[in-house]
């Protein structure tokens, strides 16, 4: 798994690191949005095409399977995400 880190700044910016927007598939003036479930933050690419998101009723339907899947457990940490990645990459 690609690890990078980055300052805060006195006004509370980050710069998001090369390899995270290359994952990401961003780039200068597109957006991101930032998930938490109060312990952690998930950085997510904003889809250039709002089609990708479909209906109102579609994307509730998503994120309450997304928290349906959450509260039986179904996630994982994210120290065992980041072993798996490193192994899988050999960093």
């Amino acid at each position: 798994m690609p690890v990078a880190s980055a300052t805060i700044t006195k006004t509370g910016q980050v710069t998001l690191p090369k390899v995270m927007r290359d994952i990401l598939g961003v780039d200068a003036g597109e957006q991101v949005s930032f998930l938490s479930d109060g312990r952690r933050v998930e950085i997510v690419a904003v889809p250039k095409d709002p089609l990708t998101l479909g209906s109102k009723d579609e994307f509730r339907a998503r994120v309450a399977e997304a928290d349906d899947a959450y509260a039986r457990g179904d996630y994982r940490d994210a120290s065992d995400l980041a072993a798996s990645m490193r192994a899988k990459y050999g960093l």
